[in-house]
């Protein structure tokens, strides 16, 4: 996704829980395939490093996770939360948006040239769908489908996103749901869950429930069989804590009635 296929390791560092990268991906991933990746130093940041990949472009064929859940062309799958109000003007935007053509993240984009910053309203309309489009993806590859803003923030000027991306999750809440819990904003891809459930978990997001019971279990301390049973039940609906924030959507941060 990345326009100069290139990105700062400490940006990665950043997120490497979240890509489920073992905690030595710089020696075991990075130096031991040289064949994809190569690190060399960043000649903007001092005892920093880029990690690029060096991969032949011909080989290789991505093909975003959107495309598996697209009811049209250029459309994404929306996913409201109850109660949303959607007036007849905003149903006529967001159909409109659908239909607009983009950029996909694994597509190659042209620099813009010249030295002005102003562009058409159409073009950053799709500027800003491209953004939608690389944070879709780029949420499709973490464990847990989330996501702190500002961690990905990181990527925004390597990923050549010239919106703000706070904004581009404020939006699109059919696409995105933006929490605030706890003094941080965490954007979740709102179609990849149910009910504060990941719709298809996976080998780590279940390893990491177990592990959460497993610690909360052990703090409460062990009774009789009912007693853990019972336990059990609350390590669970605490683990999964942060997913039940996800689906109130009397937190959701955006009112259609504003826009």
């Amino acid at each position: 996704m990345s326009v100069s296929r290139s990105l700062p390791l400490r940006a990665v560092f950043r997120v490497w829980r979240e890509l489920a990268l073992p905690d030595d991906f710089e020696d075991s991933v990075v130096e031991g395939h040289p064949h994809l990746f190569r690190l060399a130093p960043n000649p903007d940041e001092p005892n920093t490093h880029i990690l690029h990949l060096v991969a032949d472009p011909a080989t290789e064929e991505f093909t975003p996770a959107v495309e598996k859940t697209r009811p049209d062309r250029y459309a994404f799958k929306l996913q409201f939360p109850p109660g949303f109000r959607l007036t007849k003007e905003y149903r006529k935007k967001v159909k409109e948006w659908q239909l607009l053509p983009y950029t996909g993240p694994y597509q190659v984009v042209s620099p813009r040239g010249g030295g002005s910053k102003r562009v058409s309203k159409l073009a950053r309309r799709k500027m800003e769908k491209r953004a939608v489009g690389i944070a879709h993806e780029f949420l499709s590859l973490t464990v847990e489908k989330m996501v702190e803003v500002e961690k990905f923030s990181q990527f925004r000027k390597w990923f050549g996103i010239e919106v703000n991306v706070r904004d581009v999750f404020l939006d699109h809440p059919g696409i995105f749901y933006l929490s605030a819990k706890r003094k941080q904003h965490t954007v979740f891809l709102r179609e990849m869950y149910d009910r504060g459930k990941l719709v298809e978990s996976n080998d780590v997001s279940e390893a990491r429930v177990k592990l959460v019971e497993l610690m909360l279990l052990r703090r409460r301390g062990l009774g009789n069989a009912n007693s853990s049973a019972n336990m059990a039940s609350g390590a669970t609906a605490d683990a999964r804590g942060s997913g039940d924030d996800f689906v109130k959507h009397e937190d959701c941060l955006l009112d259609v009635s504003e826009k």
